[in-house]
């Protein structure tokens, strides 16, 4: 019979092989990934943060656009405000919808449960040309809201939604703009 307290030659062997190949994994896959906002080239300081600031966001119609307008300004300015006279232009098409979700009260017949969804289309443009866009998006937020019987809790959980999914479409938006400016080919 075996004792518990000794370890069988070959389970540590096993065990010492098992972490060998998974130390020569992770050395090996160390410098495949790249950090989104790192720094692309040494000593140059923030290009991304600086390339968000040349941006001017224009005004969106409408009380939801402007709550995507500000919260992009401080997604990718940092609460700085939104630069004048900068060399790119930002425009936003926004919408919102309201729709009621498949929860339905079996007392009232009234839903339960609604779903917000804000949609944004966007378009980068340069500055000296507005005609064509250089680059071009989607992005949608969504937010669900218990429905209530009184009129105005329900119209004030219709804005809190709104708001929420403004700041997920906000974050959206900035991440595909991180992923344009560092995709795109460096000016010469």
């Amino acid at each position: 019979m075996s004792s518990p307290d000794r370890m069988n030659p070959m389970h540590s062997r096993r065990r010492l092989l098992g972490l060998a190949c998974a130390g020569m994994l992770a050395i090996s896959t160390a410098g495949c990934f790249q950090p989104m906002y790192a720094e692309t080239t040494p000593g140059a300081g923030p290009v991304l943060d600086q390339q968000f600031k040349d941006m001017e966001i224009a005004f969106a119609e409408g009380r939801v656009g402007n709550e995507v307008r500000n919260d992009l300004i401080f997604a990718l300015t940092g609460g700085s405000g939104n630069p004048v006279g900068a060399p790119y232009r930002l425009l936003l098409n926004v919408s919102s919808t309201t729709s009621e979700a498949a929860v339905v009260s079996p007392l009232t017949g009234l839903p339960e449960v609604e779903l917000v969804t804000v949609d944004v289309g966007w378009r980068l443009y340069d500055v000296g040309n507005l005609k064509t866009p250089v680059a071009s998006g989607k992005a949608v937020g969504k937010a669900s809201l218990d429905s209530g019987y009184q009129r105005f809790a329900r119209a004030r959980a219709i804005r809190d939604a709104e708001n929420r999914s403004s700041g997920v479409v906000a974050e959206q938006i900035r991440t595909q703009l991180a992923s344009y400016f560092l995709t795109r080919a460096p000016k010469s």
